[in-house]
């Protein structure tokens, strides 16, 4: 497989990976508090309300730089 299939494959993801961020945040806060008990550590939002918010924002940012990586390699590659 060539580099350009292969990035253009790990953006789609990289957008569906920002897309279910912005549409599930605490989902992925509880997989995120979850996978850290695993190693022994508690984690926990001081306020929920700001953890969703800026969950959605990071999904909202990976979604649009992926979206500019695959723009970019139709572009100009």
């Amino acid at each position: 497989m060539d580099y350009l299939a292969l990035s253009i494959i790990l953006s789609v993801i990289g957008i569906a990976f920002g897309l279910f961020m912005v549409l599930r945040p605490a989902l992925i806060i509880q997989m995120h508090i979850k996978s850290t008990e695993k190693s022994n550590w508690r984690l926990e939002p001081i306020s929920m309300e700001k953890e969703l918010r800026n969950t959605k924002i990071s999904g909202i940012n990976l979604a649009a730089v992926c979206i500019l990586a695959i723009t970019y390699i139709k572009l100009c590659l």
